[in-house]
């Protein structure tokens, strides 16, 4: 059975769907997009990955003209029609820059297609692999945005796979630990967890901001600018994103980690009781 795309509110066959060849998308990557599960049909703070997707648009000067409310219909029928409303599924929202080639007179307005798969398996726990790929400074481009050009991203995880890892763990410039390339980056040592700041030129997932809530409960969250001998010390490492939500590191280079330590399974459990309240 086909499986369907919404492609500016007409759904498509998959393997029929079809942009221009010249579009802006394919020469450029110009544009941006927002990647999170429907849960049977529902959605864990759809509100703000919307948002994020807005603040895209904005930072690119480009304009989607569907409100909050029309966008979630579009994903409805895009699942309604795949027949997947009653399974778990990645919802992928992807806006492109319509018009013609060139830098320097381009057009404001937006198109969209809307996709969903299955949700992808994973090892249990992750090995990850420094790489020499920075992330990309804030001074240069725009992070706290999802933009659609992933080369940095893909260089380094290529890089991370040939070391033998899951994915690649990412450091700034300055060599401070910043995110992989799918994912927020959190540790443990003691009763204490850390985190990157979003100074250090991180994507600030959704996901990463509900952990963070959660640690803030009854936990000490320290977030702030480290090396690598930070998290080379730690009991224990985790990884956060809208797909994965938490998944355990076994590994950082050639240092070990505890998956199944006391705190990371405590904020598994909180983690699964806020979905139980928000998600709608």
């Amino acid at each position: 059975m086909s499986r369907f795309v919404n492609i500016n509110g007409t759904l498509i066959p998959e393997e029929e769907a079809s942009i221009s060849a010249t579009s802006r998308a394919v020469s450029y990557g110009d544009g941006c997009f927002e990647t999170f599960v429907s849960y049977k049909g529902k959605f864990l703070h759809f509100e703000n990955h919307f948002a994020r997707l807005q603040s895209g648009l904005k930072y690119l000067e480009m304009n989607l003209d569907l409100t909050k409310d029309q966008l979630k219909s579009e994903i409805q029928k895009l699942l309604e029609e795949n027949e997947i409303e009653v399974e778990d599924s990645v919802i992928r929202i992807q806006c492109f820059r319509e018009g013609g080639p060139g830098y320097i007179n381009i057009s404001n307005r937006s198109g969209f297609i809307i996709s969903n798969r299955p949700i992808p398996e994973r090892p249990e726990s992750l090995k990850l692999k420094t790489v020499s790929i920075p992330t990309i400074p804030s001074a240069s481009l725009e992070r706290k945005v999802k933009l659609s050009n992933s080369i940095n991203y893909i260089k380094a995880v290529q890089e991370a796979k040939k070391k033998g890892g899951d994915d690649a763990l990412m450091l700034t410039i300055d060599k401070n630990i910043s995110e992989t390339t799918i994912s927020n980056i959190f540790w443990i040592k003691g009763s204490q967890v850390f985190t990157p700041s979003v100074n250090c030129d991180l994507l600030p997932g959704v996901t990463r901001s509900i952990i963070i809530e959660l640690i803030n409960q009854d936990l000490e969250l320290i977030e702030g600018v480290f090396g690598l001998e930070d998290i080379y010390n730690a009991e224990a490492v985790f990884c956060t994103n809208s797909v994965m939500e938490m998944k355990s590191v076994s590994s950082v280079d050639d240092y070990s980690y505890q998956a199944d330590h006391s705190i990371f399974e405590k904020l598994k459990d909180d983690f699964k009781v806020y979905k139980e309240k928000w998600i709608c």
